[in-house]
């Protein structure tokens, strides 16, 4: 029985341990993304929007709430803002009116392409301070930890 009781006190330490180091990295990186993108006008939300419709030229916006896991509705907000500033269009497809793609415009690719330099720059720094050799070993344990966060998010939905 003792090891038992032993086993369960390191179990729940490393619940505690995972908890605080999630935390810490999401207030990090929401930190990143206040200081590095606000610096050129825009919310998280925006950047991420821009970024999307960057990678895949264009996207419904049924596309856009999936990737974002946000409501359509916060979608619609966001992507009005974006479209007065003149920075993506929207469009119905012909086949089916119901369906709104958005595509950047060119001013739209521009800032885009600002915003993933930064990102980029910002990740090439982090990289800059992990032990030489490691790189591929961090990102296999940050991927087997998205896959373990993301399927747990999906179950308790």
């Amino acid at each position: 029985m003792p090891n038992h009781i032993n086993d369960l006190d390191k179990y729940n330490r490393c619940v505690e341990d995972i908890g605080e180091l999630l935390q810490r990295t999401v207030r990090i990186c929401q930190l990143f993304e206040r200081e590095q993108i606000k610096i050129h006008g825009f919310t998280s939300s925006q950047c991420h929007i821009l970024l999307e419709i960057l990678k895949n030229e264009t996207l419904t916006i049924n596309e856009i709430s999936a990737k974002m896991n946000l409501e359509i509705s916060t979608i619609t907000r966001i992507m009005d803002i974006l479209v007065r500033d003149q920075l993506l269009v929207r469009n119905r497809l012909s086949h089916d009116k119901r369906i709104v793609e958005a595509s950047l415009t060119e001013k739209g690719k521009q800032e885009a392409y600002k915003l993933q330099e930064t990102i980029r720059d910002y990740y090439k720094n982090v990289i800059s301070y992990l032990p030489p050799g490691h790189v591929r070993e961090v990102m296999s344990a940050v991927e087997l930890l998205l896959s373990a966060v993301e399927r747990s998010t999906r179950r308790s939905l």
